[in-house]
């Protein structure tokens, strides 16, 4: 059986995770949501859960105020200044970097101390009493995500410079030019307040993304006339309309898969890598988790319904699917896995396993290619992002094993007076993860055709394998396999897991994005952790005095 022992590769995942076997091998583990969602808060409870709600806002509020001073500005023609505040804050980068980080501080620390509140399951490790766990409702959360959203949606970008790029690549796309033939600054003139902005990694660099991506951009330069300030605003609200059908699709999925919504909401969207990195720093992989979450979950309802019944739905699944593929290629990787589903149900309706798998490839083939064919033809951007992947991985992350053990590999060779290999050891090592994570990839495919795994948890799992072993890791790139995880995965050990990596990838970027003086950034950080300390201990002493001293 698929990872049917602790002494297999990965074999601690299985701990995390459910198991892989019928679903009554975990049935103590499930809950039935109509009887959770019924429960009613006491009045205790109920403030508490309040209390954490705003705490959370004003972290997010004082990131939205120290976001002014410490943002990711744009190099030239820098509007923020003049915002109310502004330019005190913008002149005062570790004073605003410490703000954020304190406000990134309380919105971690609230989000922490809702488990209990979302899931039975978190109840025992962090309170000690699994009955009296407390469920709030999901218009409860939903207020939630809303209070949290909007104050770091109105402010300057975060963490990253990406979004300059996305606005360049969007006036390429506006002006009639292809952004695969070159970078910012060879297609708009160094001139260009767009180009001047872009990282300089990404200066001469084409566009890594799809279609999909640069369309949208595109529509937001036309649409604003490459105003820098409204052409932000217009990426956020785009990110957040993806994170809400994100979250849709992880309530539904969640459904399906008989986990508590309310966990998989609180886990796979409140995540504060979510806030911070998706709508904060403004990146696609809110796009990307959007279109691949809706297009699995509507994709899968098609499945249920039956070859001719559902062809409707599955073909919109598809559809949407491939939509998140020409966002960033990683989307691609849910069609298999939607793939396998219709394969699974041919199988179960009496085909052949050959028919089947050919029937199921052959529907996934000709969605892609349709979808891919009209979306290049209505937004008149070419096939060059099919070789134009892999830009990203002249960076060297620490956090891709793939590419540390390649970094190890060369260093030991220098030590060892053999020459510098590094580069060539990179090729090689990050082959061979990729290749790994092929591999593996292909065993959950089949596990999902057998029926030994649901597909939202095949391709949760697959995610997480591929993202450890991918050539470049950011922290935000967890969120491609924890969305469908969340919606999938209902023991404690994975929650805690994703839950502590949360938590400490929050902090692990700073507000600006960029490398400052180590002397600048141990300043920041040890102000922010004495300050966040002192006030965290006010906060306590002025609940206490409330009377709301159990936050759990």
């Amino acid at each position: 059986m698929i990872l049917s022992s602790e002494t297999r590769p990965l074999g601690w995942l299985r701990n995390a995770l459910p198991r892989l076997g019928s679903p009554g091998s975990r049935s103590a583990e499930l809950h039935d949501d109509r009887a959770l969602d019924a429960r009613q808060l006491n009045f205790t409870e109920l403030e508490r859960f309040a209390t954490l709600r705003w705490i959370g806002t004003v972290g997010s509020l004082m990131i939205g105020m120290g976001a002014l001073g410490a943002g990711a500005f744009p190099v030239v023609d820098n509007p923020y200044p003049h915002f109310p505040g502004g330019e005190i804050l913008a002149r005062m980068l570790t004073t605003s970097s410490i703000i954020t980080l304190i406000g990134v501080g309380f919105l971690v620390l609230a989000w922490a101390l809702m488990a209990p509140f979302v899931s039975t399951t978190l109840a025992a490790p962090i309170t000690g009493t699994r009955e009296n766990a407390a469920r709030v409702s999901m218009k409860m959360l939903r207020r939630t995500f809303i209070a949290w959203v909007l104050p770091i949606s109105l402010t300057t970008p975060l963490f990253t410079q990406d979004i300059y790029s996305y606005l360049a690549q969007g006036a390429i796309v506006a002006a009639g030019m292809d952004p695969y033939s070159g970078g910012p600054i060879d297609l708009l003139s160094p001139d260009n307040p767009l180009a001047r902005s872009v990282p300089f990694i990404w200066a001469h660099s084409p566009s890594p993304y799809g279609p999909v991506a640069l369309a949208i951009a595109a529509g937001i330069s036309m649409i604003t006339n490459n105003s820098i300030v409204l052409g932000v605003l217009a990426h956020r609200l785009v990110s957040v309309l993806g994170l809400v059908a994100a979250a849709w699709g992880v309530v539904k999925l969640a459904g399906r898969c008989r986990v508590s919504k309310q966990a998989a909401l609180w886990l796979g969207i409140l995540n504060p890598l979510c806030l911070l990195h998706l709508i904060g720093g403004i990146h696609n992989e809110a796009i990307l988790i959007g279109f691949m979450l809706v297009g699995l979950e509507v994709g899968l309802r098609g499945v249920d319904r039956g070859p001719r019944k559902g062809a409707v739905l599955l073909v919109i699944g598809a559809a949407l699917i491939t939509c998140a593929g020409l966002v960033k290629v990683t989307g691609f990787i849910a069609l298999g896995f939607l793939g396998m589903a219709l394969a699974r149900q041919l199988l179960l309706r009496g085909f052949n396993k050959i028919l089947a798998l050919t029937v199921a490839a052959g529907s996934m083939l000709a969605v892609l290619v349709a979808t891919t064919g009209l979306v290049t033809a209505v937004s008149g951007i070419g096939l060059g992002w099919i070789t134009g992947q892999g830009g990203a991985a002249t960076i060297r992350s620490w956090m891709s094993i793939s590419t540390d053990v390649g970094v190890i590999a060369g260093a030991l060779g220098s030590w060892l007076q053999l020459g510098d290999h590094t580069e060539q050891m990179l090729v090689f090592t990050r082959a061979v993860g990729v290749f790994i994570a092929g591999l593996f990839m292909l065993r959950m495919l089949l596990a999902t055709l057998y029926g030994r795994i649901h597909p939202v948890g095949g391709l949760g799992v697959a995610m997480f394998v591929m993202v450890v072993l991918f050539p470049v890791v950011h922290p935000w790139y967890l969120l491609w396999s924890l969305a469908p995880l969340a919606a999938w995965a209902n023991r404690p050990l994975f929650r805690v897991l994703a839950m502590g990596y949360s938590v400490i990838m929050s902090f692990f970027v700073l507000p600006r994005g960029l490398r400052l003086p180590p002397v600048t950034v141990l300043s920041i950080y040890f102000g922010a952790a004495v300050l966040f300390a002192l006030l965290l201990c006010a906060l306590w002493w002025l609940l206490k005095r409330r009377g709301i001293v159990g936050l759990h």
